[in-house]
């Protein structure tokens, strides 16, 4: 098969004709229609980019939320141990004072206690000096009388020192 002349001439005024006629009718809806799919794209682009945009804006505006309230949360913590610090300070100050006002009272208590004995003894002392004195001497003697011999038993033993 062979073409011919004829074949060749009339299938390249068809085919021209049919490129003018594709030309006037077709061809601008088909330009038009790429064109307006080419701006849908870019426009498509543009929106996605701007969403990104608003994404990293918001992530990076999250993670400053996150920061500041992780900030926060350790200033609320440090400012609870330094709280519980504080009461503890003074709960062992506290106690500290009760223990010394417990022990000043113990003292004051032991030193009545002491002089009370103290008395107790010299008060039983008089008593059997004055027993002993009454069986020696044979009458009982009363408490001026007693001091009086007191006195006059201690003036002599300074003589004999």
């Amino acid at each position: 098969m062979t073409p011919q002349g004829g074949t060749i001439f009339w299938t390249a005024v068809t085919f021209i004709a049919l490129l003018l006629m594709l030309w006037k009718v077709a061809w601008k809806p088909i330009i038009q229609g790429l064109a307006e799919r080419e701006t849908k794209i870019r426009e498509s682009l543009e929106a996605a980019d701007k969403a990104n945009q608003k994404v990293q804006e918001a992530l990076t505006n999250q993670q400053n939320v996150i920061a500041a309230a992780k900030k926060e949360a350790m200033d609320i913590v440090e400012k609870n141990r330094k709280a519980a610090e504080l009461v503890r300070e003074e709960i062992i100050q506290k106690a500290n004072a009760d223990a010394a006002a417990m022990l000043t009272n113990a003292k004051r208590e032991i030193e009545l206690s002491r002089d009370k004995a103290i008395e107790d003894i010299r008060n039983l002392a008089v008593e059997l000096s004055m027993a002993a004195t009454k069986q020696l001497i044979g009458k009982a003697l009363d408490k001026s009388e007693h001091e009086s011999l007191i006195q006059n038993s201690i003036k002599r033993m300074e003589k004999l020192n």
